[in-house]
């Protein structure tokens, strides 16, 4: 009996001691992703494949989950991440470093563990997870179809060396498309995540050196969606035929745009809100091709400093109460706020719509590529984005706050 309780005793000693150190190990805070990177994280980011067109880099990613899940905007969209996929808990990591890569339609995983983890991970591994993964001395390897010659990363690295400090680093390749960022590839992205906003920094090359001029937007707190632009974006094309009239010679020296509603009772979607150009000679002597359409279903209005342009009777009214927000950052090509509680049931309904592919195909495709990035983020209080392209490089600053 004497020895079996000492043995109990010795048992849970070992327990306390093992629980102890991987709590005393599981860091609170950690040092920032910085660029250029360090030797360990090249190193980590040598295993990705060469066939991978996306792939991201997270030192401590048991820290970043915990501050994925303490922001509000991210915390449904982990949740379900990880019940879908199968991965060591975040216990079982510590302070490991993680590299993340998207082959077609594989995601894989490469973690770097200490010893002493890599035993409790083995043993998950063993007795509760089918998983796909092998080891590689002491760093664990999972759902990779197989193994292939490593990346080259150093000509996509160079473009991180300028980016901002982050919790993590996504990189697209050439032939890695999807809707965010919508900048040229290959594209770098840091990320920084609060618990009550997430600021992401995209760069790519570009082959525009021109000087470019530069724009300080106000946005209409109310609007659903409020977009300024240094010159008229081809989208406008689209949007002539919604609203019935040729609106691009008024906006050709750029111009800002705030949507307030749609109405999506009809075969093309009718677009509710106000478009401003500042007041000037030009402005007003171009007015006056859009005035006679205006006029049947809107308002036009000089306040003096804007010429404003609405085609429905009750957006004018809503812009000129409305309160303006100063913008984030300047802008050199576009910048814009959106209100996702209420742009994303519309964009859903506006890349199911019909009539909308047909007649205004570039709106359609927007619609649709906005709507799949920004699905996940409908809980935000808003989202800011500014596009600026300088010496050869083309940059995207986003910032989701939550409420």
């Amino acid at each position: 009996m004497r020895k079996l309780i000492i043995i109990l005793l010795a048992l849970l000693a070992a327990i306390g001691a093992a629980a102890a150190y991987l709590i005393l190990t599981t860091p609170k805070t950690a040092q920032p992703l910085r660029f250029p990177l360090t030797e360990s994280h090249r190193q980590l980011l040598a295993r990705v494949p060469a066939s991978a067109d996306t792939f991201a880099l997270i030192p401590s990613a048991a820290l970043l989950h915990h501050k994925l899940l303490a922001n509000p905007v991210t915390r449904d969209p982990v949740l379900q991440w990880t019940h879908e996929h199968e991965l060591p808990r975040p216990w079982m990591l510590g302070g490991a470093d993680l590299a993340v890569w998207k082959s077609g339609k594989v995601t894989s995983y490469a973690v770097r563990l200490d010893s002493f983890r890599a035993l409790f991970v083995r043993a998950w591994l063993l007795m509760s997870s089918n998983a796909d993964a092998r080891w590689d001395g002491s760093t664990l390897i999972m759902h990779e179809p197989a193994p292939s010659a490593p990346a080259t990363v150093d000509d996509v690295l160079r473009l991180a060396a300028a980016l901002p400090e982050g919790d993590l680093l996504v990189v697209q390749r050439e032939g890695g498309r999807g809707a965010f960022p919508p900048i040229a590839r290959p594209a770098v992205t840091s990320v920084r995540v609060a618990p009550s906003e997430i600021t992401l920094v995209s760069r790519a090359a570009s082959d525009d050196i021109t000087q470019q001029r530069e724009i300080r937007p106000r946005f209409p707190r109310n609007a659903m969606l409020s977009a300024a632009f240094a010159a008229p974006p081809r989208i406008l094309g689209d949007f002539n035929r919604l609203i019935g009239a040729d609106i691009d010679a008024l906006v050709d020296d750029g111009g800002s745009m705030a949507l307030y509603d749609v109405d999506g009772g009809t075969f093309l979607p009718r677009p509710k809100g106000v478009i401003a150009v500042p007041a000037d000679d030009r402005a007003r002597q171009q007015m006056k091709t859009v005035e006679a359409v205006a006029a049947l279903v809107g308002e036009t209005r000089d306040t003096g400093d804007q010429i404003l342009v609405s085609f429905d009777r009750s957006s004018m009214g809503l812009y000129i109460e409305d309160e303006m927000v100063p913008a984030t950052w300047p802008a050199t090509q576009w910048a814009m706020r959106v209100d996702p509680q209420r742009l994303v049931p519309v964009l859903r309904r506006a890349g199911d719509s019909t009539g909308l592919r047909i007649a205004a195909p570039r709106i359609h495709r927007a619609a649709r590529d906005l709507r799949r990035w920004i699905d996940v983020l409908q809980h935000a209080d808003a989202v800011e984005a500014a596009a600026s392209v300088a010496g050869g490089v083309e940059e995207l600053r986003v910032r989701v706050s939550s409420k």
